[in-house]
Protein backbone atom coordinates (compact mmCIF):
# COMPACT_ATOMS: atom_id res chain seq x y z
CA UNK A 1 0.00 0.00 0.00
CA UNK A 2 1.98 2.47 -1.38
CA UNK A 3 1.33 6.28 -0.73
CA UNK A 4 0.07 7.90 -3.97
CA UNK A 5 0.34 11.98 -4.81
CA UNK A 6 -2.66 13.82 -5.54
CA UNK A 7 -3.15 16.73 -7.52
CA UNK A 8 -2.64 18.95 -5.01
CA UNK A 9 1.15 17.04 -4.51
CA UNK A 10 1.52 17.27 -8.42
CA UNK A 11 0.74 21.02 -8.25
CA UNK A 12 2.95 21.75 -5.11
CA UNK A 13 5.95 19.73 -7.03
CA UNK A 14 5.76 21.54 -9.84
CA UNK A 15 5.67 24.82 -8.01
CA UNK A 16 8.98 23.74 -5.79
CA UNK A 17 10.65 23.15 -9.38
CA UNK A 18 9.95 26.55 -11.11
CA UNK A 19 10.61 28.06 -7.83
CA UNK A 20 14.21 26.31 -7.67
CA UNK A 21 14.96 26.82 -11.50
CA UNK A 22 13.74 30.53 -10.86
CA UNK A 23 16.18 31.26 -8.01
CA UNK A 24 18.80 29.34 -9.99
CA UNK A 25 18.11 31.57 -13.40
CA UNK A 26 18.81 34.82 -11.02
CA UNK A 27 20.98 33.29 -8.49
CA UNK A 28 18.67 34.42 -6.13
CA UNK A 29 19.50 31.92 -2.71
CA UNK A 30 16.93 32.78 -0.95
CA UNK A 31 14.37 31.97 -3.59
CA UNK A 32 16.31 28.17 -3.99
CA UNK A 33 16.86 27.73 -0.46
CA UNK A 34 12.42 28.33 0.19
CA UNK A 35 12.26 26.07 -3.21
CA UNK A 36 14.20 23.36 -1.21
CA UNK A 37 12.39 23.78 2.07
CA UNK A 38 9.49 23.54 0.07
CA UNK A 39 10.71 20.43 -1.01
CA UNK A 40 11.33 18.38 2.37
CA UNK A 41 7.98 19.60 3.12
CA UNK A 42 6.84 17.43 0.61
CA UNK A 43 8.60 14.75 1.27
CA UNK A 44 8.20 14.55 4.99
CA UNK A 45 4.64 14.51 4.18
CA UNK A 46 5.53 11.50 2.26
CA UNK A 47 7.12 9.75 5.36
CA UNK A 48 4.70 10.68 7.32
CA UNK A 49 2.03 8.89 4.70
CA UNK A 50 3.71 5.72 4.31
CA UNK A 51 3.15 3.94 7.87
CA UNK A 52 -0.14 5.32 7.39
CA UNK A 53 -1.80 1.58 6.02
CA UNK A 54 0.28 -0.15 8.57
CA UNK A 55 -0.88 1.28 11.25
CA UNK A 56 -4.86 1.04 9.94
CA UNK A 57 -4.09 -2.82 9.57
CA UNK A 58 -3.20 -2.90 13.36
CA UNK A 59 -6.31 -1.20 13.97
CA UNK A 60 -8.38 -3.70 12.60
CA UNK A 61 -10.94 -2.09 10.39
CA UNK A 62 -14.08 -4.17 10.07
CA UNK A 63 -16.48 -3.90 7.15
CA UNK A 64 -19.66 -5.29 6.31
CA UNK A 65 -22.71 -4.60 3.70
CA UNK A 66 -25.91 -5.66 2.91
CA UNK A 67 -28.71 -4.76 0.47
CA UNK A 68 -31.12 -2.49 2.00
CA UNK A 69 -35.03 -3.32 2.17
CA UNK A 70 -37.03 -1.66 -0.18
CA UNK A 71 -39.89 0.89 0.36
CA UNK A 72 -43.10 -1.02 0.19
CA UNK A 73 -44.87 -0.88 -2.70
CA UNK A 74 -41.56 -0.86 -4.77
CA UNK A 75 -42.04 -4.62 -6.32
CA UNK A 76 -41.47 -6.54 -3.21
CA UNK A 77 -37.96 -4.92 -3.14
CA UNK A 78 -36.82 -6.92 -6.11
CA UNK A 79 -33.83 -5.11 -7.68
CA UNK A 80 -34.35 -4.58 -11.48
CA UNK A 81 -32.41 -3.23 -14.64
CA UNK A 82 -32.22 0.99 -14.15
CA UNK A 83 -33.74 1.16 -10.92
CA UNK A 84 -31.09 2.75 -8.42
CA UNK A 85 -31.06 0.52 -5.01
CA UNK A 86 -29.28 1.00 -1.87
CA UNK A 87 -26.76 -0.59 0.16
CA UNK A 88 -26.20 -0.24 3.61
CA UNK A 89 -22.74 -0.25 4.67
CA UNK A 90 -21.20 -0.80 8.81
CA UNK A 91 -17.92 0.26 9.33
CA UNK A 92 -16.31 -0.53 12.81
CA UNK A 93 -12.83 1.64 13.88
CA UNK A 94 -10.92 -0.10 16.81
CA UNK A 95 -8.02 1.93 17.57
CA UNK A 96 -7.51 5.05 19.14
CA UNK A 97 -6.56 7.16 15.93
CA UNK A 98 -8.90 9.15 14.07
CA UNK A 99 -9.24 8.86 10.58
CA UNK A 100 -10.61 10.35 7.45
CA UNK A 101 -11.57 8.24 4.72
CA UNK A 102 -12.23 9.37 1.46
CA UNK A 103 -13.27 8.25 -2.24
CA UNK A 104 -15.25 5.42 -1.28
CA UNK A 105 -16.02 3.41 -4.10
CA UNK A 106 -17.54 -0.13 -4.25
CA UNK A 107 -15.88 -2.16 -6.88
CA UNK A 108 -18.29 -4.04 -9.13
CA UNK A 109 -17.70 -5.34 -13.23
CA UNK A 110 -20.60 -5.87 -15.49
CA UNK A 111 -21.63 -2.02 -15.88
CA UNK A 112 -23.09 -1.89 -12.72
CA UNK A 113 -22.02 2.01 -11.27
CA UNK A 114 -22.61 4.18 -8.07
CA UNK A 115 -25.19 6.87 -8.83
CA UNK A 116 -25.20 9.04 -5.46
CA UNK A 117 -22.33 11.33 -4.92
CA UNK A 118 -19.24 10.35 -5.38
CA UNK A 119 -16.08 11.71 -3.66
CA UNK A 120 -17.38 11.66 -0.40
CA UNK A 121 -15.29 11.94 3.05
CA UNK A 122 -16.24 9.61 6.03
CA UNK A 123 -14.85 10.43 9.62
CA UNK A 124 -13.72 7.69 12.04
CA UNK A 125 -13.50 8.91 15.50
CA UNK A 126 -11.38 6.57 17.88
CA UNK A 127 -12.91 3.40 19.35
CA UNK A 128 -16.36 4.42 16.88
CA UNK A 129 -18.78 2.72 14.18
CA UNK A 130 -20.58 3.89 11.36
CA UNK A 131 -23.33 3.06 8.80
CA UNK A 132 -23.33 4.85 5.59
CA UNK A 133 -25.46 4.30 1.95
CA UNK A 134 -24.82 3.60 -1.41
CA UNK A 135 -27.13 4.28 -3.94
CA UNK A 136 -25.94 1.80 -6.76
CA UNK A 137 -27.77 0.82 -10.54
CA UNK A 138 -27.51 -2.14 -12.79
CA UNK A 139 -28.07 -2.10 -16.37
CA UNK A 140 -29.56 -5.49 -16.79
CA UNK A 141 -30.58 -8.35 -15.76
CA UNK A 142 -28.35 -10.96 -14.27
CA UNK A 143 -26.05 -11.23 -11.09
CA UNK A 144 -24.17 -8.29 -10.08
CA UNK A 145 -21.23 -9.22 -7.39
CA UNK A 146 -19.73 -5.94 -5.19
CA UNK A 147 -16.38 -7.62 -4.54
CA UNK A 148 -14.91 -4.97 -1.97
CA UNK A 149 -15.13 -1.21 -1.30
CA UNK A 150 -12.18 1.04 -2.17
CA UNK A 151 -11.15 3.82 0.02
CA UNK A 152 -8.18 6.47 0.30
CA UNK A 153 -7.09 7.50 3.70
CA UNK A 154 -5.36 10.92 2.82
CA UNK A 155 -2.12 12.24 4.78
CA UNK A 156 -0.89 15.36 6.21
CA UNK A 157 -2.22 18.52 4.55
CA UNK A 158 -3.83 16.23 1.50
CA UNK A 159 -0.06 15.85 -0.72
CA UNK A 160 -0.52 12.06 -0.58
CA UNK A 161 -2.96 9.21 0.07
CA UNK A 162 -2.64 5.73 0.75
CA UNK A 163 -5.36 3.07 -1.19
CA UNK A 164 -7.07 0.77 0.87
CA UNK A 165 -9.40 -2.23 0.22
CA UNK A 166 -12.12 -3.86 1.92
CA UNK A 167 -12.73 -7.45 0.42
CA UNK A 168 -16.32 -8.93 1.17
CA UNK A 169 -18.17 -9.82 -2.15
CA UNK A 170 -21.94 -9.33 -1.52
CA UNK A 171 -24.00 -11.14 -4.84
CA UNK A 172 -27.10 -9.03 -5.56
CA UNK A 173 -29.52 -10.60 -8.34
CA UNK A 174 -30.96 -8.08 -10.77
CA UNK A 175 -34.49 -9.42 -11.97
CA UNK A 176 -35.83 -8.48 -14.83
CA UNK A 177 -38.25 -5.93 -15.10
CA UNK A 178 -41.36 -7.77 -14.88
CA UNK A 179 -40.45 -8.39 -11.59
CA UNK A 180 -42.02 -5.21 -10.62
CA UNK A 181 -45.23 -5.57 -12.06
CA UNK A 182 -48.31 -5.78 -9.82
CA UNK A 183 -50.16 -8.76 -10.08
CA UNK A 184 -53.49 -8.41 -11.76
CA UNK A 185 -56.48 -9.92 -10.13
CA UNK A 186 -57.72 -12.78 -11.58
CA UNK A 187 -60.84 -13.48 -14.30
CA UNK A 188 -62.88 -15.33 -12.12
CA UNK A 189 -66.20 -17.31 -14.20
CA UNK A 190 -68.79 -18.85 -11.77
CA UNK A 191 -68.20 -22.85 -11.12
CA UNK A 192 -64.74 -22.36 -12.01
CA UNK A 193 -62.00 -23.46 -10.15
CA UNK A 194 -60.15 -20.58 -10.70
CA UNK A 195 -57.20 -22.06 -9.36
CA UNK A 196 -56.66 -24.37 -12.68
CA UNK A 197 -58.35 -22.10 -15.27
CA UNK A 198 -56.70 -19.96 -17.47
CA UNK A 199 -58.01 -16.97 -19.37
CA UNK A 200 -58.61 -18.57 -22.74
CA UNK A 201 -62.01 -18.90 -23.80
CA UNK A 202 -63.50 -22.14 -25.98
CA UNK A 203 -67.42 -22.24 -26.90
CA UNK A 204 -67.78 -26.01 -27.09
CA UNK A 205 -71.53 -27.49 -27.13
CA UNK A 206 -72.79 -29.20 -24.53
CA UNK A 207 -72.04 -29.20 -20.60
CA UNK A 208 -69.91 -26.40 -19.54
CA UNK A 209 -69.78 -23.23 -16.77
CA UNK A 210 -71.25 -20.34 -18.36
CA UNK A 211 -74.23 -20.43 -20.94
CA UNK A 212 -73.35 -18.64 -24.38
CA UNK A 213 -76.51 -19.54 -26.74
CA UNK A 214 -78.86 -21.72 -27.67
CA UNK A 215 -79.50 -22.35 -30.91
CA UNK A 216 -80.58 -25.70 -33.57
CA UNK A 217 -79.19 -28.67 -33.58
CA UNK A 218 -76.55 -29.11 -36.84
CA UNK A 219 -75.14 -32.20 -37.64
CA UNK A 220 -72.17 -33.63 -36.10
CA UNK A 221 -73.33 -31.93 -32.20
CA UNK A 222 -73.01 -34.62 -29.99
CA UNK A 223 -76.38 -35.73 -28.06
CA UNK A 224 -75.32 -35.13 -25.15
CA UNK A 225 -75.56 -31.51 -25.28
CA UNK A 226 -79.14 -30.95 -26.36
CA UNK A 227 -81.10 -28.91 -23.96
CA UNK A 228 -84.17 -31.21 -23.87
CA UNK A 229 -86.50 -28.49 -22.01
CA UNK A 230 -85.54 -25.36 -24.23
CA UNK A 231 -86.24 -28.21 -27.24
CA UNK A 232 -89.58 -29.55 -26.04
CA UNK A 233 -90.82 -25.43 -25.51
CA UNK A 234 -89.82 -24.22 -28.97
CA UNK A 235 -90.86 -27.72 -30.63
CA UNK A 236 -87.36 -28.46 -32.21
CA UNK A 237 -83.93 -29.86 -30.68
CA UNK A 238 -81.67 -26.82 -29.56
CA UNK A 239 -78.47 -27.12 -28.50
CA UNK A 240 -76.74 -25.68 -25.28
CA UNK A 241 -73.47 -23.56 -26.29
CA UNK A 242 -71.24 -22.58 -23.67
CA UNK A 243 -68.45 -20.73 -22.64
CA UNK A 244 -65.10 -22.17 -20.24
CA UNK A 245 -61.55 -21.28 -19.57
CA UNK A 246 -59.08 -23.51 -20.31
CA UNK A 247 -55.72 -23.78 -19.17
CA UNK A 248 -53.38 -22.63 -22.14
CA UNK A 249 -49.67 -24.14 -22.27
CA UNK A 250 -47.01 -21.83 -23.60
CA UNK A 251 -43.29 -22.04 -24.10
CA UNK A 252 -40.41 -18.95 -24.56
CA UNK A 253 -37.13 -20.28 -26.44
CA UNK A 254 -34.48 -17.73 -25.84
CA UNK A 255 -31.41 -17.48 -28.18
CA UNK A 256 -28.25 -16.84 -25.48
CA UNK A 257 -25.27 -17.30 -28.11
CA UNK A 258 -22.92 -15.09 -28.44
CA UNK A 259 -23.90 -13.24 -31.14
CA UNK A 260 -26.64 -12.64 -28.70
CA UNK A 261 -24.15 -10.29 -25.90
CA UNK A 262 -22.59 -7.87 -28.09
CA UNK A 263 -22.93 -4.85 -26.96
CA UNK A 264 -23.21 -2.74 -23.82
CA UNK A 265 -25.58 -4.28 -21.09
CA UNK A 266 -28.77 -2.94 -21.25
CA UNK A 267 -28.53 -2.43 -24.89
CA UNK A 268 -27.87 -5.95 -25.76
CA UNK A 269 -30.23 -8.33 -27.89
CA UNK A 270 -29.90 -10.72 -24.84
CA UNK A 271 -31.18 -8.46 -22.64
CA UNK A 272 -34.04 -7.52 -25.04
CA UNK A 273 -35.24 -10.99 -24.92
CA UNK A 274 -34.80 -11.56 -21.78
CA UNK A 275 -36.84 -9.00 -20.64
CA UNK A 276 -39.16 -10.11 -23.43
CA UNK A 277 -39.42 -13.58 -21.56
CA UNK A 278 -39.58 -12.75 -18.50
CA UNK A 279 -42.91 -10.40 -19.10
CA UNK A 280 -44.55 -12.94 -21.06
CA UNK A 281 -43.98 -15.85 -18.32
CA UNK A 282 -45.48 -12.97 -15.79
CA UNK A 283 -48.49 -11.98 -17.88
CA UNK A 284 -49.12 -15.83 -18.72
CA UNK A 285 -48.98 -16.86 -15.16
CA UNK A 286 -50.93 -14.32 -14.15
CA UNK A 287 -53.75 -15.62 -16.68
CA UNK A 288 -53.41 -18.71 -14.57
CA UNK A 289 -51.84 -20.52 -17.44
CA UNK A 290 -49.07 -22.64 -18.01
CA UNK A 291 -45.43 -21.72 -19.44
CA UNK A 292 -42.19 -22.93 -19.99
CA UNK A 293 -38.71 -22.05 -20.60
CA UNK A 294 -35.93 -23.38 -22.92
CA UNK A 295 -32.21 -21.37 -22.90
CA UNK A 296 -30.07 -23.09 -26.51
CA UNK A 297 -26.63 -21.82 -27.79
CA UNK A 298 -25.45 -24.90 -29.68
CA UNK A 299 -27.03 -26.88 -27.23
CA UNK A 300 -30.21 -26.71 -24.94
CA UNK A 301 -28.82 -25.03 -22.22
CA UNK A 302 -31.61 -24.73 -19.66
CA UNK A 303 -35.19 -26.54 -19.76
CA UNK A 304 -37.92 -25.26 -17.64
CA UNK A 305 -40.77 -27.50 -17.74
CA UNK A 306 -44.08 -26.15 -18.28
CA UNK A 307 -45.79 -25.09 -14.91
CA UNK A 308 -48.18 -22.39 -13.30
CA UNK A 309 -47.78 -20.89 -9.99
CA UNK A 310 -45.53 -18.51 -8.64
CA UNK A 311 -42.91 -20.93 -7.97
CA UNK A 312 -42.82 -20.99 -11.61
CA UNK A 313 -42.10 -17.43 -12.06
CA UNK A 314 -39.27 -18.07 -9.24
CA UNK A 315 -38.07 -21.02 -11.93
CA UNK A 316 -38.29 -19.09 -15.00
CA UNK A 317 -36.45 -16.13 -13.47
CA UNK A 318 -33.46 -18.54 -12.03
CA UNK A 319 -33.28 -19.77 -15.70
CA UNK A 320 -32.72 -16.26 -17.22
CA UNK A 321 -29.85 -14.98 -14.72
CA UNK A 322 -28.11 -18.28 -15.63
CA UNK A 323 -28.38 -17.66 -19.16
CA UNK A 324 -26.52 -14.41 -18.74
CA UNK A 325 -23.59 -15.42 -16.79
CA UNK A 326 -22.46 -19.28 -18.69
CA UNK A 327 -19.48 -20.22 -17.79
CA UNK A 328 -19.20 -23.65 -19.25
CA UNK A 329 -15.66 -24.20 -21.36
CA UNK A 330 -17.80 -24.83 -24.96
CA UNK A 331 -19.14 -21.64 -24.41
CA UNK A 332 -16.60 -19.13 -23.18
CA UNK A 333 -13.26 -18.57 -25.29
CA UNK A 334 -10.64 -19.21 -22.60
CA UNK A 335 -9.55 -23.21 -21.90
CA UNK A 336 -9.02 -24.56 -18.16
CA UNK A 337 -5.23 -23.13 -18.11
CA UNK A 338 -6.55 -19.25 -18.91
CA UNK A 339 -9.46 -20.08 -16.22
CA UNK A 340 -6.72 -20.96 -13.41
CA UNK A 341 -4.80 -17.85 -14.05
CA UNK A 342 -8.02 -15.75 -13.95
CA UNK A 343 -8.82 -17.12 -10.66
CA UNK A 344 -5.16 -17.23 -9.14
CA UNK A 345 -4.91 -13.74 -9.60
CA UNK A 346 -8.14 -12.76 -8.42
CA UNK A 347 -7.61 -15.07 -5.28
CA UNK A 348 -4.46 -12.96 -5.10
CA UNK A 349 -5.95 -9.37 -5.29
CA UNK A 350 -9.43 -10.43 -3.07
CA UNK A 351 -7.89 -12.33 -0.49
CA UNK A 352 -4.29 -11.60 -0.42
CA UNK A 353 -3.08 -15.11 -0.69
CA UNK A 354 -0.56 -16.13 -3.76
CA UNK A 355 -0.73 -19.57 -5.01
CA UNK A 356 2.01 -18.77 -7.78
CA UNK A 357 5.10 -20.89 -7.73
CA UNK A 358 8.17 -19.76 -6.69
CA UNK A 359 9.76 -19.61 -10.53
CA UNK A 360 6.85 -17.77 -11.89
CA UNK A 361 5.61 -20.63 -13.32
CA UNK A 362 2.09 -21.40 -13.10
CA UNK A 363 0.02 -21.94 -9.77
CA UNK A 364 0.38 -24.48 -7.19
CA UNK A 365 -3.00 -26.41 -7.92
CA UNK A 366 -3.39 -28.25 -4.56
CA UNK A 367 -3.32 -25.01 -2.79
CA UNK A 368 -5.41 -23.22 -5.08
CA UNK A 369 -8.02 -25.78 -5.01
CA UNK A 370 -8.27 -26.10 -1.26
CA UNK A 371 -8.48 -22.47 -1.34
CA UNK A 372 -11.67 -22.41 -3.64
CA UNK A 373 -13.05 -24.93 -2.25
CA UNK A 374 -13.85 -23.72 0.92
CA UNK A 375 -14.62 -20.34 -0.82
CA UNK A 376 -17.59 -22.23 -1.86
CA UNK A 377 -18.71 -24.60 0.80
CA UNK A 378 -21.43 -21.71 1.87
CA UNK A 379 -21.99 -20.57 -1.84
CA UNK A 380 -26.05 -21.65 -3.12
CA UNK A 381 -24.95 -22.36 -6.83
CA UNK A 382 -24.55 -26.59 -7.43
CA UNK A 383 -24.96 -26.47 -10.88
CA UNK A 384 -22.87 -28.71 -13.01
CA UNK A 385 -19.95 -27.33 -15.15
CA UNK A 386 -18.80 -28.03 -18.11
CA UNK A 387 -14.92 -28.21 -18.44
CA UNK A 388 -11.88 -30.42 -19.29
CA UNK A 389 -11.04 -31.47 -15.61
CA UNK A 390 -12.44 -31.54 -12.37
CA UNK A 391 -10.18 -28.47 -11.12
CA UNK A 392 -11.22 -26.50 -14.10
CA UNK A 393 -15.00 -27.40 -13.52
CA UNK A 394 -14.36 -26.08 -10.13
CA UNK A 395 -12.64 -22.89 -10.81
CA UNK A 396 -15.43 -21.78 -13.73
CA UNK A 397 -18.18 -22.51 -10.90
CA UNK A 398 -15.84 -20.17 -8.73
CA UNK A 399 -16.37 -17.74 -11.48
CA UNK A 400 -20.03 -17.68 -11.66
CA UNK A 401 -20.26 -17.38 -8.09
CA UNK A 402 -18.05 -14.72 -7.73
CA UNK A 403 -19.29 -12.51 -10.84
CA UNK A 404 -15.55 -13.06 -12.73
CA UNK A 405 -16.65 -12.59 -16.32
CA UNK A 406 -15.06 -15.10 -19.06
CA UNK A 407 -14.88 -14.26 -22.32
CA UNK A 408 -18.00 -15.52 -24.05
CA UNK A 409 -17.26 -17.46 -27.35
CA UNK A 410 -18.51 -15.33 -30.54
CA UNK A 411 -20.58 -17.75 -32.57
CA UNK A 412 -21.49 -21.55 -31.85
CA UNK A 413 -18.81 -23.91 -32.95
CA UNK A 414 -19.41 -25.97 -36.38
CA UNK A 415 -22.68 -24.54 -37.26
CA UNK A 416 -24.48 -25.98 -34.32
CA UNK A 417 -26.53 -22.84 -33.85
CA UNK A 418 -29.08 -23.80 -36.57
CA UNK A 419 -29.37 -27.33 -35.29
CA UNK A 420 -29.45 -25.92 -31.70
CA UNK A 421 -32.16 -24.02 -32.05
CA UNK A 422 -34.71 -26.71 -34.04
CA UNK A 423 -33.83 -29.17 -31.20
CA UNK A 424 -35.06 -26.61 -28.95
CA UNK A 425 -38.31 -26.64 -30.79
CA UNK A 426 -38.84 -30.38 -30.96
CA UNK A 427 -38.38 -29.92 -27.03
CA UNK A 428 -41.03 -27.73 -26.53
CA UNK A 429 -43.55 -29.34 -28.80
CA UNK A 430 -42.18 -31.96 -31.07
CA UNK A 431 -43.73 -34.63 -28.43
CA UNK A 432 -47.07 -33.29 -27.65
CA UNK A 433 -50.02 -33.46 -28.91
CA UNK A 434 -52.04 -31.03 -27.05
CA UNK A 435 -51.95 -27.37 -28.92
CA UNK A 436 -49.73 -24.56 -27.47
CA UNK A 437 -47.54 -21.46 -28.17
CA UNK A 438 -44.44 -21.40 -29.00
CA UNK A 439 -42.13 -17.90 -29.03
CA UNK A 440 -38.42 -18.17 -30.71
CA UNK A 441 -36.66 -15.28 -29.58
CA UNK A 442 -33.36 -15.82 -32.08
CA UNK A 443 -31.35 -12.98 -33.80
CA UNK A 444 -30.66 -16.03 -36.62
CA UNK A 445 -26.98 -14.68 -37.04
CA UNK A 446 -24.53 -17.19 -37.67
CA UNK A 447 -27.82 -19.65 -38.09
CA UNK A 448 -26.64 -20.85 -41.32
CA UNK A 449 -29.05 -23.00 -43.41
CA UNK A 450 -32.51 -22.44 -42.20
CA UNK A 451 -33.19 -26.22 -43.05
CA UNK A 452 -33.44 -27.35 -39.54
CA UNK A 453 -35.36 -24.70 -38.72
CA UNK A 454 -37.82 -25.46 -41.65
CA UNK A 455 -38.24 -29.15 -40.43
CA UNK A 456 -38.88 -28.47 -37.08
CA UNK A 457 -41.54 -25.72 -37.78
CA UNK A 458 -43.28 -28.32 -40.17
CA UNK A 459 -43.25 -30.66 -36.98
CA UNK A 460 -44.69 -28.06 -34.86
CA UNK A 461 -47.44 -27.47 -37.41
CA UNK A 462 -48.36 -30.98 -37.87
CA UNK A 463 -49.24 -31.14 -33.84
CA UNK A 464 -51.10 -28.17 -34.08
CA UNK A 465 -48.77 -25.73 -32.56
CA UNK A 466 -48.59 -22.00 -32.91
CA UNK A 467 -45.14 -20.89 -33.51
CA UNK A 468 -43.65 -16.89 -33.33
CA UNK A 469 -40.34 -15.99 -34.57
CA UNK A 470 -38.92 -12.69 -33.10
CA UNK A 471 -36.13 -11.89 -34.82
CA UNK A 472 -33.87 -8.71 -32.78
CA UNK A 473 -32.35 -6.20 -35.29
CA UNK A 474 -28.95 -5.42 -34.34
CA UNK A 475 -28.24 -2.63 -36.11
CA UNK A 476 -30.91 -0.83 -33.79
CA UNK A 477 -29.27 -2.15 -30.48
CA UNK A 478 -26.31 0.07 -30.92
CA UNK A 479 -25.04 3.75 -31.50
CA UNK A 480 -25.81 5.47 -34.93
CA UNK A 481 -22.19 6.07 -35.94
CA UNK A 482 -21.07 9.83 -36.75
CA UNK A 483 -17.72 8.96 -38.85
CA UNK A 484 -18.73 8.79 -42.91
CA UNK A 485 -16.79 5.25 -42.87
CA UNK A 486 -18.38 4.24 -39.54
CA UNK A 487 -22.11 5.20 -41.53
CA UNK A 488 -20.79 3.23 -45.00
CA UNK A 489 -20.12 -0.12 -42.68
CA UNK A 490 -23.20 0.73 -40.59
CA UNK A 491 -25.53 0.43 -43.65
CA UNK A 492 -24.18 -2.46 -45.04
CA UNK A 493 -24.57 -4.09 -41.48
CA UNK A 494 -28.34 -3.10 -41.56
CA UNK A 495 -28.67 -4.51 -44.93
CA UNK A 496 -27.40 -7.72 -43.70
CA UNK A 497 -29.17 -7.77 -40.76
CA UNK A 498 -32.49 -7.06 -43.12
CA UNK A 499 -31.82 -9.52 -45.19
CA UNK A 500 -31.53 -12.25 -42.61
CA UNK A 501 -34.74 -11.32 -41.45
CA UNK A 502 -36.62 -11.44 -44.85
CA UNK A 503 -34.81 -14.96 -45.79
CA UNK A 504 -36.81 -16.32 -42.52
CA UNK A 505 -39.82 -15.11 -43.29
CA UNK A 506 -39.82 -16.13 -46.73
CA UNK A 507 -39.13 -19.76 -45.52
CA UNK A 508 -41.43 -19.53 -42.01
CA UNK A 509 -44.29 -17.67 -43.11
CA UNK A 510 -45.92 -20.29 -45.24
CA UNK A 511 -45.80 -22.66 -42.12
CA UNK A 512 -48.16 -20.04 -40.38
CA UNK A 513 -45.28 -19.00 -38.39
CA UNK A 514 -45.38 -15.29 -37.84
CA UNK A 515 -41.53 -13.36 -38.09
CA UNK A 516 -41.86 -10.45 -36.73
CA UNK A 517 -38.68 -8.14 -36.50
CA UNK A 518 -37.68 -6.38 -33.50
CA UNK A 519 -36.24 -2.81 -33.00
CA UNK A 520 -34.55 -1.65 -29.53
CA UNK A 521 -37.41 0.75 -28.96
CA UNK A 522 -40.02 -1.56 -28.88
CA UNK A 523 -41.48 -2.95 -25.77
CA UNK A 524 -40.68 -6.26 -24.99
CA UNK A 525 -43.80 -7.44 -23.71
CA UNK A 526 -45.85 -6.22 -25.96
CA UNK A 527 -44.29 -7.54 -29.06
CA UNK A 528 -44.82 -11.15 -28.20
CA UNK A 529 -48.63 -10.46 -27.78
CA UNK A 530 -48.57 -8.37 -31.16
CA UNK A 531 -46.66 -11.87 -32.46
CA UNK A 532 -49.17 -14.28 -30.78
CA UNK A 533 -51.70 -12.74 -32.17
CA UNK A 534 -50.40 -12.38 -35.82
CA UNK A 535 -49.51 -16.05 -35.72
CA UNK A 536 -53.44 -16.54 -34.64
CA UNK A 537 -54.11 -14.60 -37.43
CA UNK A 538 -52.32 -16.66 -39.82
CA UNK A 539 -53.84 -19.98 -38.45
CA UNK A 540 -57.64 -18.50 -38.81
Amino acid sequence: MLPIPTRTAWAASLGVALLVALGTLTVSWPVVVLGGAAATGIALCLAMTMPLGRRVRRHRLEFAWWLAHAEPGSGGGAVVPGKPFDVRCFLRHRGSMRMMLGRLEPLAPGGARRVDEDGDVLALGPNARTEFTFRVVAPAAGRVVLHGLAVTLPGPLGLFEVPLYFPNPLVIKVLPRAALRTRSAPRTITGLPVERSGASLLSPAGSGTELRELRELRPGDPYKSIAWKASARRGRLMVREVEQEVQETRYVIVDVSGTMRGGEPGRRKLDFAVEAAAAEARRTLDAGDRIGLITVDGRILTHVAPNDGRPQLLRIFEALLDATEAVDEDLTDVDDAEVTAIVGRYVRQQDGVDFSRDDGRGWNMALLVRHVEGALQDAEDHAKVRAGSKAGSLFRRFCRVRGIPLPYRPDPRDGAKGPGLADALRAAGGTSRTPMSVVLLSDLDAVGSLEPLVKASKLLRMHGHALSLIVPDASTFVDVPESPLERDVFSVYRRSEARRWREAKAALAPLGCAVVRATGEDRPGILIVQAQRATRRRAA
